[in-house]
């Protein structure tokens, strides 16, 4: 029996080429009202607001840190997709730092709070702070100084977690100083 073809973007690319505007604009309504998730992509990339990045804080906050009395599980990989889907949407680096931020305080509140975590979970943490240490040079001075003072934060709490995670978040800030010539960055409030 032979593999059923493979959907192309270019098949799809093709029909949209060929619509009018009145028929894009029915097709993005339809994919509107469809569900949520795209509700919160159209928003962010077309009617970009503070309520944005709070909608996706969230989502990734609720995802590593469900209340425990709600039975909800801990879903690591939603609150991986809601950084990728805002970073899609928006392109806004300092925003999607923001978010990597709040998954790794969320998921080092979690673990402190609750003693949650095995191998896995705080590998995807220390995915996450790579990845701040990644974008870190190239964000505007004052969110670099708001990002060291959140890192400072989860420093201090990471020094309650197993998994050699606090000597991980160390090592983090350690290189982020040398890479500011030692120069430690002034406390800012997180939002």
């Amino acid at each position: 029996m032979a593999e059923p073809r493979r959907k192309k973007w270019s098949e799809v690319k093709a029909r949209l080429e060929a619509l009018d505007r009145k028929g894009l604009v029915s097709l993005l309504g339809d994919l509107y009202d469809a569900n949520e998730a795209n509700r919160r992509f159209l928003h962010a990339r077309l009617a970009p607001d503070s309520r944005a990045i709070e909608e996706y804080r969230r989502l990734v906050a609720d995802a590593l840190y469900p209340d425990p009395f709600s039975k909800r599980r801990v879903r690591v990989c939603d609150a991986a997709a809601a950084i990728a889907e805002y970073r899609r949407a928006t392109a806004d680096a300092s925003g999607t730092v923001d978010l990597m931020l709040t998954f790794v305080e969320a998921g080092t509140e979690q673990a402190a709070d609750l003693g949650y975590g095995d191998e896995a979970y705080f590998d995807a943490l220390q995915i996450r702070l790579d990845a701040v240490a990644k974008e870190f040079d190239t964000l505007p001075a004052e969110v670099r100084a708001n990002v060291r003072a959140r890192l400072g934060r989860i420093q201090v709490r990471a020094h309650s977690v197993g998994w050699g995670f606090g000597d991980a978040v160390d090592e983090l800030l350690h290189a982020l100083d040398a890479r500011t010539d030692g120069v430690r960055l002034g406390k800012v409030d997180r939002r």
